[in-house]
């Protein structure tokens, strides 16, 4: 029983719809049988992607300071819970869920907000944390003081960092002193958890708390002892069978307790590991082995663990994964990760396919544990991360358990060497324990689902050698490792196997016919596959990765094997701060394998572009030959500029070019080459390049993008020297105008959009250009281009740009010339427009913008205008009805924004009114839902984007951001909506 009061306001803020649970949302028992907690029952909860999770808890009464300073704390120790709401009959109180809790007055300092149970105040509660705010991301753009980096997996990290550099100062080896706070930590939970009770504890080293029994080396030694034989030994290998030194045991006991290590005070200790999920401490402790990996000396952020090209695995991507590949399971199947680490996925999947079993029957121990030692394997080449996957399974094990108690609750069979191996992934059989349990009679085993994040990096010729040894049949990548390990996976699979792989993007978006040719090969030999471009949310989701993330999946849906399906990922700004991330449907497309294969690049632009994006390629390129093909026939190329190399790299010669200026990375200025450049003066480089390339008229362009998505583009008329930092094309003389044409062609919106539509790095990680990205862009004749009215437009920009600084005006009328030259429709300059708007997305700044909330009378209006347009084209041919357009004119704070398009008789030019709605966003919907006949509220859960079609009428609802109300994205509505208006669909 929900009160009436929590119900008001879960009503009004999109919680509940029509009296009852919106999607996501569980109320009363529900709720408070969904979590196990020492104190806090909530009475109603939603959680969205990524188990991020709201509480709502009713109080007739403000509760106590130090009632509410427990519940947060225990929301806190969860870890998947930003907020907190506490509802009483006239007010609301919004707590930081992922704040750290505070000794004192803690819930004065994690308070958010308080509203009135009134209109307006749960009108403004609405839209800073409804339900909308949460399913859009909205919430996480109005308030800064809620943060992962605050949440429990993060200070926990933090703190056992701190720890390590204690012990490791100590004289401790980093080895052992992960190995030691691992040991700490596990056992911890097991008290907590009452797994292993004070009385057990006190019977067992004489001691009843952890850190009392690490103060004292025997009964660490007596508790550690008993610790491996119950687990087998997979908790500690032999070697460890004694303790550390006292003072290392009495360090990690003063972090127990809570002892600051300077002051030698007692401090507050926030950690409930009764409370922390087992999936968290698997994942906070493989971060913390990945991030205390030993330096690599001279290189900047890098370990042994980077260098091998292996990433923590955070857990909305396990989520992600498991989501995807165990939908619509039974839990009878068997799972297999390759490169398992800690155990993250496997973690994640065994309580997955335990859940799966209990719809069917009633959990039981013996089932619990069936599971366990015959359906979850994993291998590794790390023993202490197979150590730690073992406990880890073991843990969930006994969380799943009804009744984990001793001394049967504790006594597992060994997990290592049956179904944990420690090895190299490639050759894992050909052990002992893998020739045993991984050889069939057909074969390898065969596993029913098969995920993982294998390493991604490329290790020079020693990797090379290594790929070579191992045999593999997959086409040679450039660089990386990933799909190789993906292809020995396949081994262990059937023909129904579903995979689920964190990959490196790059083979996929590779402009090299040796990365594209292997990821085609993957594709057509896992088929169906569906790939999701991760690259918007490196600077989170994989930190200090050197290559942009995509996940895979195979045979998970059903779908043609020659059909490749791409969901492109956008960032938000809640991404960094809630480690969650959306997909809507306009983020979903699919290409045939044989079109990617015909077009390599056209895996990118359906990726980074829309149906629009994808014809106007086509056109362009069907239209002109690739300006490398153009330079061919002038009898020129586009070249790579001189490498200086290292002075023990400087052996060939270079006097040629001694007297010559010398143009360096940072001289170049739009359309601009200074008059005075310092000689080269130099006899050897290691890389001079031909004399030829350096001859004027010289077409320069520059590798890098200068802050901005307009490549940085020259003509110099005098020879000179050109660094690498450029690619640059001589041209005959007979042809200088033309090289200052295509100057002014390349610095326009135009190439910015189509090198982010085909470019083989620039929007995925790398704001650069490769000289075969450059070298494919469509261009007219250059015999022709000086001679045409456009191309004379720009040649006169052009010139004028060489003497003075360019301002926004001068770029559009560049912008507009070169469209001219080109013959592009107004549909098209839209599309290429805001090509060149998302491109500036690859800067922090035109980020941030692209995520500002949309101005009903601005950026609606003119999405509302160039969407009537199109549809308007379509209704002129009978001049017998007209369209109209009304625009909601909702608050900046609303989560959602809303046009309603409206047939009506008569011929007409389109209109676009603005319409002021009465009352707040919930109650817009009510009058739409009242009319439409539609649950939208209910809808927009997972959908996030709508159009409800009606009589002479379709709705469009899309989240505030800009991004979705783009010109561009109206004339793919207006398509979308054509299309189904002749398919006779209804929303």
């Amino acid at each position: 029983m929900t009160s009436a009061a929590l119900q008001q306001v879960l009503s009004a803020t999109g919680y509940m719809a029509d009296g009852e649970a919106a999607p996501g949302v569980l109320l009363g028992d529900e709720a408070r049988f969904s979590r196990r907690g020492r104190s806090f029952t909530p009475d109603a909860m939603w959680r969205g992607q990524s188990s991020l999770t709201v509480y709502f808890k009713f109080a007739s009464s403000l509760p106590a300071d130090e009632e509410l300073a427990a519940w947060r704390q225990e929301i806190w120790n969860e870890g998947f819970a930003p907020l907190l709401w506490v509802v009483s009959p006239d007010r609301i109180d919004l707590y930081n869920g992922f704040g750290r809790p505070r000794p004192d007055a803690d819930p004065a300092k994690n308070r958010l907000a308080t509203f009135q149970t009134i209109a307006s105040g749960l009108e403004e509660l609405d839209a800073l944390a409804g339900r909308f705010a949460m399913e859009t991301g909205q919430f996480w753009t109005k308030t800064k003081q809620v943060d992962r980096k605050t949440a429990v997996d993060q200070q926990l990290l933090s703190d056992l960092a701190v720890l390590e550099r204690d012990l490791v100062s100590a004289n401790l080896a980093r080895g052992e002193a992960q190995a030691l706070i691992g040991r700490a930590i596990f056992t911890q939970y097991l008290l907590d958890r009452d797994i292993i009770t004070a009385e057990r504890m006190n019977s067992l080293c004489g001691m009843t708390r952890l850190s009392a029994a690490l103060r004292d080396r025997q009964a660490t030694s007596q508790l550690f002892q008993w610790l491996s034989k119950t687990f087998n030994g997979d908790m500690f290998p032999p070697s460890s069978a004694a303790p550390p030194a006292p003072e290392h045991l009495s360090r990690v006991a003063n972090f127990l307790d809570a002892v600051d290590p300077v002051s030698g005070q007692t401090t507050f200790f926030p950690y409930q590991f009764n409370v922390i999920p087992v999936e968290l401490i698997s994942s906070i402790y493989e971060q913390f082995a990945h991030s205390g990996a030993a330096p690599i000396a001279g290189r900047a952020r890098s370990t042994e663990a980077t260098r091998a090209g292996v990433y923590y695995t955070r857990l909305p991507v396990v989520a992600l994964i498991l989501d995807e590949v165990m939908d619509c399971l039974d839990g009878e199947q068997t799972v297999l990760d390759l490169t398992c680490g800690s155990g993250v996925f496997l973690v994640e999947a065994f309580r997955r396919l335990v859940h799966l079993q209990s719809l069917k029957t009633p959990l039981t121990r013996k089932g619990i544990r069936k599971t366990l030692y015959t359906q979850v394997y994993g291998v590794d080449i790390s023993e202490a991360a197979i150590r730690v996957a073992a406990f880890s399974l073991y843990l969930a094990a006994l969380e799943l358990d009804p009744d984990p108690q001793p001394p049967e609750g504790l006594t597992f069979e060994p997990l290592i060497g049956r179904t944990l191996f420690v090895g190299d992934a490639r050759t894992i059989e050909q052990t002992g324990a893998g020739t045993e349990h991984l050889i069939e009679d057909d074969g390898l085993k065969s596993f029913d689902v098969i995920v993982g994040n294998p390493p991604w990096s490329f290790k020079g010729k020693a990797g090379t050698a290594d790929r070579r040894k191992g045999g593999q049949t997959l086409p040679a990548q450039p660089r990386g490792v990933g799909l190789d390990f993906l292809m020995r996976a396949a081994e262990f699979a059937n023909p129904q196997t579903r995979f689920g792989m964190v990959l490196s993007a790059t083979p996929f978006f590779s402009a090299s016919k040796t990365g594209a040719s292997a990821a085609r090969h993957v594709v057509r030999a896992l088929g169906p596959v569906t790939l999701v471009n991760l690259s918007n949310l490196r600077s989170w989701l994989f930190e200090g990765a050197a290559m942009p993330a995509m996940v895979l999946f195979a045979r998970h849906r059903p779908q043609p094997t020659e059909t490749l399906t791409i969901v492109q990922v956008p960032w938000s700004p809640a991404g960094p701060r809630s480690h969650t991330f959306d997909i809507a449907p306009s983020d979903i497309v699919r290409l045939s394998l044989d079109d990617w294969e015909a077009r390599p690049t056209r895996l990118k632009t359906a990726a980074f572009g829309r149906r629009r994006d994808l014809r106007l390629v086509d056109d362009l390129t069907e239209r002109h030959q690739p300006l490398g093909e153009r330079l061919r026939d002038l009898e020129t190329v586009l070249g790579d500029g001189l490498i200086l190399g290292k002075a023990e790299n400087r052996n060939r010669d270079a006097a040629y070019l001694t007297a010559l200026d010398y143009l360096q990375k940072d001289d170049l200025q739009p359309f601009a080459v200074p008059d005075y450049l310092p000689s080269f003066g130099l006899t050897a480089a290691q890389w001079p390049r031909d004399r030829a390339l350096y001859k004027a008229p010289l077409l320069l362009v520059k590798e890098f993008l200068p802050g901005e998505p307009r490549p940085l583009t020259a003509v110099s008329d005098r020879d000179l020297v050109f660094a690498e930092a450029f690619f640059g094309a001589p041209f005959p003389a007979s042809h200088r105008e033309a090289a200052h044409i295509l100057a002014g062609i390349l610095s326009s919106a135009l190439a910015a959009w189509f090198f982010l539509m085909t470019a083989g790095e620039f929007g995925l990680y790398k704001r650069r250009l490769f000289r075969q990205d450059v070298a494919l862009l469509p261009t007219p004749d250059l015999n022709l281009i000086a001679g045409s009215d456009a191309g004379r437009k720009i040649y006169a920009l052009e010139q004028q740009f060489r003497t003075r600084a360019l301002n926004a005006e001068d770029w559009i009328a560049l912008d507009e010339a070169v469209f001219d030259l080109y013959g592009l429709d107004s549909d098209d300059r839209i599309v290429v427009r805001d090509g060149l708007l998302k491109a500036e997305w690859q800067w922090s700044a035109g980020l941030s913008d692209s995520m500002i909330s949309a101005d009903p009378r601005e950026d609606v209006a003119a999405y509302a205008q160039t969407f009537s347009a199109v549809l308007d084209r379509l209704l002129s041919a009978r001049r017998q009805r007209s369209i109209r357009a009304e625009v909601f004119d909702l608050r900046g704070t609303d989560a959602m924004r809303i046009v309603r398009f409206v047939l009506e008789d008569g011929a007409k030019s389109p209109e676009v009114e603005i319409v002021s709605p009465d009352g707040s966003l919930a109650a817009v919907f009510g009058r739409l839902e009242d009319r439409m006949k539609v649950p939208l509220a209910s809808a927009l859960t997972g959908q996030r984007e709508l159009r409800v079609h009606g009589r002479n009428e379709v709705v469009i609802i899309k989240p505030a951001a800009r991004r979705h109300w783009l010109k561009s994205v109206a004339l793919e509505d207006a398509d979308a909506v054509i299309a189904e208006s002749f398919a006779g669909r209804r929303h």
